[in-house]
């Protein structure tokens, strides 16, 4: 399946730059994507190329992410590069195009599959969307699951994953583990009990260190997350994700109890990189991806279920192969055939409608 990924300007996430999959590679993607690693995954899994171009539509998220903060708007301008008109892609060439946002003009008799997310759950173009994609899109695909599960018809609004890369993953930044936890930022918050994260629940005698203390193992985490806006910085730190991946990398275990609220997305990194995951039963992500014996109902139950599955190796990879089974069904081939069964209903009704104007 061809696949073309399109973004606007001021979206921070992703790519600050056109670019084709043959002409980098998954780590070589880094160097034109500062801040978080939201979507590279998925772009490697499909081979994606992306696009970006000049800004549509203004919704909640680029508001907040790009327009309240000043002059963070001409500072992304300054530093995206290959901006492209809408005009200027070769739609054609592709089977599927996702976008963020609904920011193009569908064309009508095309037979590309066009889908797109939106990045904040709480914005109102998801709101909007969860009622039915915009225009003439084919598919939203709703990240948080919180949309029906199968594909009816369409147009239609899809529960569908940001898609995953275990294999990929595990190439670049493949290493051997310490017997170290990873904590979430969000469990850091919720011990330091705060409702933001920030120095003061990592440091001294934070959060982290109790949580060290009640783990009784050594506890790892990025102190600077969260300490600009999306992980946004003037100017971008490059390849920011890599020291992220390389460090959660050498944890044998990862830890996301807390309760701030959300799907609950980064454990799929945590289980793409090999690290036993520990999560909170009331996310939908960590349903999809923890082990049974690694579900913790609250934050009460993490240091019973970590001692368990620490003193048993045995236990540990029956959690790794459950995770990268759920990793390969849930985030790869169930999702894709959604895709094809879309895009086959998609094909098939463009031609009964051409065989009748015949």
């Amino acid at each position: 399946m061809r696949v073309a990924i399109v973004k606007q300007v001021l979206d921070v996430f992703g790519p600050w730059a056109s670019v084709r999959w043959k002409d980098t590679t998954p780590r070589g993607l880094f160097d034109v994507w500062p801040g978080r690693a939201t979507f590279w995954e998925m772009t490697c899994f499909l081979k994606a190329d992306w696009y970006v171009i000049p800004q549509q539509i203004t919704g909640d998220y680029t508001k907040e992410a790009a327009l309240q903060i000043p002059g963070r708007a001409d500072m992304i301008v300054r530093n995206t590069r290959n901006v492209v008109a809408p005009e200027q892609i070769p739609f054609d060439q592709y089977d599927l195009v996702i976008s963020f946002d609904p920011i193009l003009n569908v064309p009508e008799t095309s037979c590309t599959l066009f889908t797109y997310f939106v990045v904040e759950h709480w914005d109102h173009l998801y709101k909007d969307a969860q009622r039915g994609p915009h225009g003439r899109y084919d598919l939203f695909l709703a990240h948080i699951l919180d949309a029906p599960e199968t594909v009816r018809s369409i147009p239609q609004t899809l529960a569908f994953p940001y898609l995953r890369d275990p294999d990929t993953v595990q190439s670049v930044f493949g290493t051997e583990k310490l017997d170290a936890v990873w904590a979430d930022f969000r469990t850091l918050t919720t011990l330091g009990m705060a409702e933001t994260y920030g120095p003061w629940v990592s440091t001294g005698h934070g959060a982290a260190q109790r949580l060290e203390e009640a783990l009784r193992i050594p506890v790892r985490y990025k102190s600077s997350v969260n300490e600009n806006l999306y992980g946004i910085s003037d100017p971008p730190a490059w390849g920011d994700a890599i020291g992220y991946f390389e460090q959660m990398a050498c944890c044998r275990y990862y830890v996301a109890v807390g309760t701030i609220a959300g799907a609950g997305q980064g454990i799929c990194d945590a289980a793409s990189l090999g690290c036993v995951c520990i999560g909170q039963e009331q996310k939908s992500y960590h349903r999809l991806i923890c082990h049974p014996a690694a579900l913790c109902a609250s934050m009460i139950e993490l240091p019973r279920r970590m001692r368990a599955i620490a003193a048993s190796r045995d236990l540990q990879n029956e959690i790794l192969a459950w995770q990268d089974a759920a990793l390969r069904d849930s985030f790869q081939s169930r999702p894709m055939a959604l895709l094809e069964e879309a895009a086959c209903i998609k094909n098939g009704r463009l031609a009964t409608r051409a065989a009748s104007r015949a």
